[in-house]
């Protein structure tokens, strides 16, 4: 059995069996325009090619273990089991503009261990097929569909580090941006990652307008290295070369994520060494508050006070520097990555 997303197989499949290839495109049509979430709604096909997919197709691998919808409506959280029985995450979040988001996993678990993430608590169990992305984002299309909106944008902000699984993510990129499949905007994806330098380099070649996302979070390398196990392979200087050599092959301005972790990340000469190190760069800075459900409930990690935020701001506003305070969203329904995956794993 393969994928119905899944192109290559699925027009190998049909060749095999005699069909031309406009049966592709039907089947392509109501897949992914027509929304069809099984055989027998796709009737722009003959029954007796619905009874053919049947048997050597599937919809989804993904079975919804459960899904959550936080108190103000904004955020829905899907906990999803692969058919190997593992467990990974996705979420929608409803943004009062109208914009709605999918945060996707691409891998089940992480490998890259950082200190204040409940997804590296999990290690990395293997990484996910494009297919497997590709799933989490038709999930929250059906799902949106029944509100009577519209998937807008995908971040690949979810479980996993994208760019140590680069040719699925790559391929789920490709059908999230194909005319005749999803067809988003390639300037609304976001791929973050925590500075796999041969991943930026591959990403600017591929595609150079996907929105680029580093998950910086210390401004020195003895600070980075502290929380982020990566800096040891790919030191400050290393990533910050690889990513002006970004900006210049793509002209796009990078997001660095920034976490306010009270007494570890928060420091007050943090504030002007951040600055220092993105004055002059096309950059713009996401200051994210620390959830502490993100860590063990023995950790001694707290989120930093608004007014050291604020310092941190006024700091990289006199360096010409943006910056945002990012909104936290679904809290109270353990919402950020990993958290819900960690507990079924626990509780196992």
């Amino acid at each position: 059995m393969f994928s119905l997303y899944d192109e290559t197989k699925l027009k190998a499949f049909l060749l095999e069996h005699g069909h031309k290839n406009f049966r592709y495109a039907q089947i392509e049509h109501a897949i992914y325009k027509d929304l069809a979430c099984d055989f027998d709604a796709m009737t722009t096909i003959p029954k007796e090619l619905r009874e053919l997919l049947k048997t050597a197709c599937y919809f989804t691998s993904l079975k919804i273990k459960s899904s959550v919808t936080s108190d103000d409506g904004q955020t829905t959280k899907f906990l999803l089991e692969t058919h190997d029985g593992r467990f990974l995450e996705s979420v929608i979040m409803r943004h009062l503009s109208g914009r709605n988001t999918l945060c996707v996993s691409c891998q089940v678990g992480c490998p890259m261990a950082c200190s204040f993430c409940a997804t590296g608590k999990l290690g990395l169990t293997r990484n996910l097929d494009f297919t497997e992305i590709v799933e989490q984002m038709m999930i929250a299309v059906h799902h949106l569909a029944k509100e009577d909106k519209k998937l807008r944008n995908v971040v690949y902000m979810g479980m996993g580090e994208p760019f140590l699984n680069y040719e699925n993510v790559k391929r789920s990129i490709e059908i999230a941006c194909g005319q005749k499949k999803l067809d988003l905007s390639s300037r609304r994806i976001t791929v973050s990652t925590c500075g796999i330098v041969p991943g930026i380099q591959k990403i600017a070649e591929d595609f150079p307008q996907v929105s680029l996302a580093i998950s910086l979070h210390a401004p020195t390398d003895e600070a980075r290295r502290a929380i982020m196990p990566v800096e040891q392979t790919y030191p400050l200087d290393r990533l910050m070369e690889a990513l002006d050599e970004y900006v210049a092959k793509t002209n796009k301005r990078i997001f660095y994520e920034y976490i306010m972790i009270n007494g570890l990340t928060d420091r007050p000469e943090y504030a002007k060494a951040l600055a220092d190190l993105l004055h002059g760069r096309l950059a713009h800075v996401n200051f994210i508050p620390y959830n502490p459900g993100e860590g063990s409930s023995d950790s001694p990690m707290q989120p930093t006070s608004k007014i050291m935020i604020k310092k941190f701001q006024d700091a990289l506003e006199a360096a010409g520097v943006p910056s945002t305070i990012r909104h936290t969203m679904g809290d109270d329904i353990d919402a950020a990555c990993g958290q819900l995956a960690l507990k079924e794993q626990e509780g196992k």
